[in-house]
């Protein structure tokens, strides 16, 4: 398909660049949920674009490895295959002065990713001629400097609100929760402490009730 006649949240390079330029600085927007639906809607559209495109400029080897099921980025249970291609990309970054932190993520039942926290606040255009939204099959997620919010009692439900993704759960909390599966959902219990960092001390324990991947509830410990 020819560059404009791609609906235009499909022509950006990386989710952070379509967010700037399109100046979106919410996904949650109560008093008008068909906005907050097309935002949801043109995030993953353009999720599965970026990834469509690195599919095709992948090896057929490798190809045939992720729709077979066997390719490491598949699954946790492949994390061992996975450490070479994370090593390869991890090379490839060391010498960006803007990187804090690079890691391979393996979260319980989800496919490991590359995470890459940067240690200064620069913008898309100076990071994204370097770190690709995928690597090798992998997904690459970044994190943005800066301390994230507290977490206490009040303050739950917007920081971790109905509609956020079971990854952006583990992201902030962490990926070390217990999970069970029950009545049609899948319960991340978290145990403190220790205490995760922005994290009200005085919080024994959380679940995180999550259905078709999103989290649609929230109960504390006592």
């Amino acid at each position: 398909m020819f560059e404009f006649l791609k609906p235009r949240h499909l022509r950006y390079r990386s989710l952070e660049e379509w967010r700037e330029r399109e100046r979106i600085t919410s996904f949650l927007h109560p008093g008008n949920p068909k906005l907050e639906a097309r935002l949801k809607r043109q995030f993953e559209e353009l999720r599965r674009h970026l990834w469509k495109w690195h599919l095709k400029h992948l090896t057929p080897e490798e190809r045939k490895e992720i729709n077979a099921g066997t390719h490491p980025s598949q699954a946790p249970r492949l994390i061992d295959q996975a450490r070479t291609i994370f090593e390869e990309f991890r090379a490839r970054l060391a010498k960006l002065p803007y990187l804090a932190e690079v890691s391979l993520v393996a979260r319980h039942t989800d496919r490991p990713v590359f995470r890459v926290r940067l240690s200064q606040d620069v913008g898309w255009r100076v990071w994204q001629e370097h770190v690709p939204p995928f690597y090798r099959g992998f997904e690459v997620v970044i994190v943005l400097p800066g301390s994230k919010p507290v977490l206490t009692r009040e303050t739950a439900e917007k920081i971790i609100p109905n509609g956020m993704s079971e990854r952006e759960v583990y992201e902030f909390l962490g990926a070390n929760a217990t999970v069970s599966l029950a009545n049609g959902g899948k319960y991340l219990s978290y145990q403190f402490p220790p205490t995760p960092p922005k994290v009200d001390p005085k919080i024994p324990g959380i679940i995180i009730v999550v259905s078709n991947g999103v989290v649609v509830g929230r109960q504390f410990g006592q």
